[in-house]
């Protein structure tokens, strides 16, 4: 099904990296620090509604988003956390861990030869630190800092293919997002592949190639 690529674009936070995990912690340790009585049921979704609001005000970069976005957050369920508070939640994601099957999949990619690339909404300074915590070199990383636009918008693709001088028919987009990734991969006529970690429903028409529960089918599915 999918002869002909040469490119495997990545989306970081969510596919390749536990976001979710992340902040859930991250939130558990200032409600547990703070003295809050925080419902942490569903949290994590809770936040990303509140994440893309402050995305779609103006471009920040994301260090400073996940500080807004937690302030704002806790607002609506009723606490106020102080500057310090907010900048311990965004610093911890300098801790976020890899799945666990991230680096052997990886792995097994890169020696089938494909180029591996990430396209992030991220810090250029996060992702190196991310990387690491992979331990595999991407070809190229592709971050929300360098095109200065947040994912659904279009800036990261087109940047990979100005880098790469590639066909759209050789690249295949791999992501956990439905939202950011999968609608906008395919409105620009990308083959995708949707992580689907949380059994999610498309809240559009728009349908990804294949959907995976994780990463691990993903070298079987490529020649």
């Amino acid at each position: 099904m999918f002869k002909g690529k040469k490119y495997i674009t990545f989306d970081c936070y969510g596919t390749l990296i536990d976001w979710g995990g992340g902040i859930r912690e991250a939130l558990r340790k200032l409600s547990e620090k703070n003295g809050l009585d925080l419902d942490l049921t569903n949290i994590s979704d809770k936040y990303i509604k509140v994440e893309l609001e402050v995305e779609a005000e103006q471009y920040r970069k994301y260090h400073e988003v996940l500080q807004l976005s937690a302030k704002k957050l806790l607002k609506q369920m009723g606490f106020d956390i102080s500057d310090k508070g907010a900048l311990e939640f965004a610093d911890s994601i300098y801790n976020w861990q890899p799945f666990p099957e991230t680096h052997d999949v990886l792995a097994e990619l890169k020696q089938k030869g494909y180029k591996l690339i990430i396209l992030s909404n991220i810090d250029n300074e996060i992702i190196k630190r991310s990387i690491e915590l992979m331990g595999i070199e991407f070809d190229v990383v592709v971050t929300a800092e360098e095109v200065g636009s947040y994912k659904p918008s279009h800036g990261h693709w087109q940047e990979m293919l100005r880098r790469f001088k590639a066909k759209k028919e050789e690249v295949l987009h791999v992501a956990a997002s439905y939202i950011h990734d999968i609608i906008p991969a395919k409105e620009q006529g990308f083959d995708a592949i949707w992580i689907n970690r949380n059994n999610e429903e498309p809240t559009r028409e728009i349908r990804p190639d294949i959907e995976f529960k994780d990463l691990r089918p993903l070298p079987k599915s490529l020649p």
